[in-house]
């Protein structure tokens, strides 16, 4: 996840959240975290498009940030 991070840095936002902690409780019902590793991937509206649960290949993590922002709508973002 921190290569993925650093690759699309500039490009997509990444977050990471410990769902143990009780400030993140919204985050982990919203989006059903309740096992690990969870990854949600979202267009520039903010609309769920890919949900990944367990270990994900790397390639399949890079295809959906890639197909996220191809579909984006904002400006700047980019495809590698």
């Amino acid at each position: 996840m921190d290569r993925l991070a650093r690759d699309y840095r500039g490009d997509a936002y990444v977050r990471f959240i410990d769902i143990d902690d009780p400030r993140n409780s919204g985050l982990v019902n919203t989006y059903g975290a309740f096992s690990i590793p969870l990854m949600v991937i979202m267009n520039d509206q903010g609309e769920v498009v890919y949900t990944f649960r367990g270990l994900t290949p790397e390639a399949t993590l890079r295809a959906a940030f890639d197909a996220a922002l191809t579909e984006s709508t904002g400006t700047g973002s980019t495809v590698r």
